[in-house]
């Protein structure tokens, strides 16, 4: 489950821009916090490592989740770029 100060976060972020591609980014945060199965403030590098390399993507599919993630660690306030 995401805490509400980071949905709120999410909705924000959906809300400006291109809507349709900031819902699909939204959407792919959501599943990505789901598939690890913790509050997304304990959500760390190896995650994401075991995220990439369990769900076996595209290239640009892969690009797109990383970028959700790391608007995920934008919200977190995590310093520097998720791993890719």
């Amino acid at each position: 489950m995401i805490p509400p100060d980071i949905r709120h976060a999410l909705n924000q972020h959906a809300c400006r821009g291109g809507k349709t591609a900031r819902r699909r980014q939204v959407k792919r945060v959501e599943q990505f916090v789901r598939w690890c199965g913790c509050p997304p403030h304990q959500i760390g590098k190896k995650h994401v490592h075991r995220y990439f390399e369990e769900m076996s993507f595209s290239t640009t599919t892969a690009r797109d989740h990383w970028y959700a993630i790391r608007l995920l660690w934008d919200l977190l306030g995590r310093s520097g770029l998720p791993p890719s």
